[in-house]
């Protein structure tokens, strides 16, 4: 891992753009996670907040959304991803704390790994406080504290194969509560995700197996679910 210092979130993610559908143990798990926590999204409205290039706004036939959009506060993540005509084309830039849509457009909204790049999480909940619809629900994943306190970083290689780290900030399971719950919205569920099989396979090709064996049960994914 490089020793610069952590670099921005713009700066990070316009140079993750080109590879950042690459998936890592992080994203694997996250789509996990997000998987069972909003499992019954068919038929309903979807924001994914911070969507990247919009990768995971791709679904099989006969699990689509009635819609799906998505918001980003990195143009060169957007347009990576508007280059795949596979890919929404309903993506917009914007930003977590001011998003660009009314009050109660949309039943489900997905924030995935993108809280901890705030400083303060408070802004975050009740944008989605303000755009869930009755009934509606959030989404939210993130780097898990006891990862980040065992050493992990937010990492990513560029084009080139240069690694760099991504600035991040803690916000703990409780941050988290609060922070919905001053904002009207209700706690469904939490739970973590740790280094098992199915991310053994990331490890050996990274000739890693050794690393693999010391974070084996390290919980890597925190996920969320709060209600509206």
């Amino acid at each position: 891992m490089s020793a610069e210092a952590p670099l921005g979130t713009r700066p990070a993610y316009r140079l993750w753009a080109a590879t950042y559908d690459v998936e890592n143990p992080l994203t694997t798990m996250d789509s996990l996670a997000v998987h069972f926590f909003s499992h019954d999204i068919a038929g309903k409205d979807l924001l994914d907040a911070a969507c990247g290039t919009a990768r995971r706004l791709v679904f099989p036939a006969g699990h689509e959304p009635r819609s799906s959009c998505g918001v980003d506060l990195v143009f060169e993540m957007l347009a990576a991803g508007r280059r795949d005509r596979s890919r929404p084309r309903t993506t917009a830039g914007g930003d977590l704390r001011a998003l660009p849509f009314g009050a109660g457009a949309f039943d489900v909204v997905w924030c995935r790994l993108a809280a901890g790049h705030l400083l303060q999480i408070a802004p975050l909940y009740r944008e989605f406080a303000r755009i869930l619809r009755k009934g509606g629900y959030a989404v939210v994943t993130d780097f898990h504290p006891e990862a980040i306190r065992r050493g992990h970083a937010r990492a990513f290689r560029d084009v080139s194969g240069a690694s760099h780290v991504v600035e991040h900030v803690v916000h703990d399971e409780e941050a988290h509560e609060l922070a919905a719950r001053e904002a009207g919205l209700t706690f469904d569920a939490s739970g973590s995700l740790g280094v098992g099989s199915e991310v053994r396979l990331f490890y050996e090709r990274a000739k890693k197996l050794d690393r693999y064996a010391a974070d084996l049960g390290l919980p890597l994914l925190l996920a969320l679910r709060f209600s509206k």
